[in-house]
């Protein structure tokens, strides 16, 4: 198991942050962190702290948007069926559910089909498109996948359907000719768009629909619908499929979590009860709450279930079916703790640089969930494999320093296919096949370790933390720091938590929370701050036991505002201690 961090200070240019001090009145440690974020215009910085509804972007922006939306117009004014076709996770539900109960309220005629996880896999399937055809579907729209099906619309087309793909993965060489193909990814790297997840998609959609809609005439003498009561499901979606929090992703998330905390919609009421769910919803709410039981449904049975539960319109049924999803998540956390030890059981002696385990009955649902825990415990790239008819398949999780699409691409001649992105991915080879990967994938990841670290071993690197800016106690606890640092959350890929290094302080009162968290006050020039280090390891828990015969040391810890019955206060995450002789 890796100990430790490798700390590195992330200090910004020095004149961007006196610029924001003195053009847009931000204290030092806040102007420091915007421009950590690349805000280094006082007004840019003002718009990422002060959002508003209006700053979401044309839609019309988007390639091929006006082309999809008068095909749907005119679906939808022809009373002919339009069928939504969407991805199995909470990213694709979610915008499968948006579009549904956008066009129902249209008065649209509208089928919905979800891929099975292990039966079809990820995509958009020829083979299921006769349900469509059956359904008498005049035009499919695809919701999180699409992107790279060609032959898949090829046969949509000799079946007589239309088909508009709606994506954000990344653009394969030639893009599929359906009608119209809606991605960010076909806009310049760092519009508001280009990051957009599938339901932001989805969302950028409606909202360029029902503005086409309105300049029609469509809306005279009925009530133009408001699409700011579809953020919680928005909301919901973009955080789970962990898309940078930057451009449009912001504003969702912004407004759509606030929509998300005050929700009357029986899917999300119910959701809350289940899972415990109370006060206001931030992105730790959705990730390890919410969306684990949206996710639920797709790992071990259908989609479907998670669909009708989000589009629901009575409580007793919502109710009923968050439950079943509630009891799925337990399932799914029982078999994910079984396969982790399964494979912990495997690992023996030398731990490789690219760790490939593989036993025939895993459930591919749920080995990705795992390859990510044991990838954060040895610090390596590590693939799961399980056996699915005539084919291994698989997924892995990956480390900064090793991108996984190309460590799959160095090793393809070995693989009948695979996807992904640098972080994550799939990947389905011939049994005869698995001792060759192993062996390659291991010796692609020690290559690829040298030409980008010069380090020739995996068990070499530590995890770096990035530590944005040095503080003192007196500049965290300043009114003007703690109102600029709320709006800067919410928080996740592409605006983490800020991580700040303190030094030359007295540690006061430590003591152990539930034999396992570490409280304590950190004092410094006269004021004092609560701190705490949760599941703290076993060499921290040693540290404060020998805290009177240490000399100085440094913290790395996070802000973050306490909600405790009714109070709001600042209090510090820990996340490693180190002392000055290290």
């Amino acid at each position: 198991m890796i100990a430790g961090y490798r700390w590195v200070l992330k200090l910004p240019e020095r004149e961007h942050v006196l610029s924001l001090q003195k053009e847009g009145g931000f204290p030092e440690l806040l102007a420091t962190l915007l421009v950590n974020r690349g805000l280094t215009d006082w007004r840019r910085a003002h718009t990422f702290l002060y959002p508003r509804l209006s700053d979401f972007e044309d839609p019309f922006r988007i390639p091929d948007m006006a082309s999809a939306v008068r095909l749907i117009a005119e679906t939808l004014l022809s009373g002919k069926k339009i069928g939504l076709y969407g991805d199995y996770d909470a990213d694709g539900v979610t915008g499968t559910a948006i579009l549904y109960l956008f066009l129902k309220e249209l008065g649209a005629r509208v089928e919905v089909l979800f891929p099975h996880r292990e039966r079809d896999g990820y995509g958009f399937h020829a083979h299921l498109l006769p349900f469509f055809k059956e359904k008498e579907v005049a035009l499919v729209i695809t919701v999180d996948c699409g992107i790279s099906a060609r032959e898949a619309v090829e046969e949509a087309k000799r079946l007589g359907l239309r088909v508009i793909v709606t994506d954000h993965h990344e653009l394969p060489p030639e893009l599929p000719r359906a009608e119209a193909v809606i991605t960010g990814k076909r806009t310049p790297r760092g519009s508001p768009f280009y990051d957009l997840a599938g339901v932001g998609m989805a969302f950028a959609l409606i909202r360029a629909l029902r503005s086409y809609l309105y300049e029609q005439g469509f809306f005279a003498g009925r009530e133009v619908p408001n699409l700011k009561r579809y953020l919680d499901l928005v909301a919901l979606g973009t955080v789970a499929d962990m898309v940078p929090l930057v451009g449009e992703n912001r504003l969702i998330t912004v407004f759509g979590l606030a929509e998300l905390s005050e929700s009357e919609r029986p899917a999300i009421k119910a959701l809350r009860e289940v899972s415990g769910t109370n006060g206001a919803i931030g992105t730790q709410e959705v990730l390890f709450r919410l969306a684990p039981r949206i996710n639920a449904a797709g790992r071990l049975r259908e989609a479907r279930l998670a669909f009708e539960l989000l589009v629901s319109e009575e409580e007793e049924k919502a109710r009923i079916l968050a439950r079943e999803l509630n009891a799925l998540n337990s399932e799914r956390q029982r078999i994910e703790e079984k396969i982790l030890n399964e494979a912990l059981e495997m690992i023996k002696g030398e731990i490789p640089p690219g760790l490939v385990l593989y036993k025939e009955d895993w459930p591919l649902g749920v080995i990705g969930i795992v390859a990510g825990r044991l990838a954060e415990r040895f610090y390596r790239p590590v693939v799961l494999l399980t056996r699915k008819k005539d084919q291994i398949k698989g997924s892995g999780r990956s480390i900064p320093e090793i991108d996984l699409f190309k460590a799959f691409q160095r090793c393809q001649e070995t693989l009948l296919g695979f996807g992904g992105h640098p972080a994550a991915g799939g990947l389905k080879l011939a049994p005869e096949a698995l001792p060759l990967f192993e062996r390659q994938f291991g010796e692609t990841v020690k290559a690829m370790l040298t030409e980008k670290t010069g380090k020739t071993t995996v068990d070499e690197l530590k995890p770096r933390l990035f530590l944005e800016a040095r503080a003192e106690i007196p500049e965290l606890l300043d009114p003007d720091f703690l109102e600029g640092f709320q709006r800067l959350a919410p928080f996740g890929p592409g605006n983490p938590e800020p991580v700040v290094a303190l030094s030359n302080f007295e540690i006061r009162n430590p003591r152990l929370v539930a034999e396992k968290h570490l409280r304590f006050t950190l004092w410094q020039k006269g004021t004092g701050l609560s701190a705490i280090f949760f599941q703290a390891p076993p060499d921290k828990l040693d540290f404060f036991r020998n805290l009177p015969q240490l000399g100085g040391f440094h913290l790395a810890a996070t802000p973050y505002i306490s909600d405790f019955r009714g109070e709001r206060y600042l209090e510090l995450k820990v996340i490693d201690l180190q002392t000055t002789g290290r």
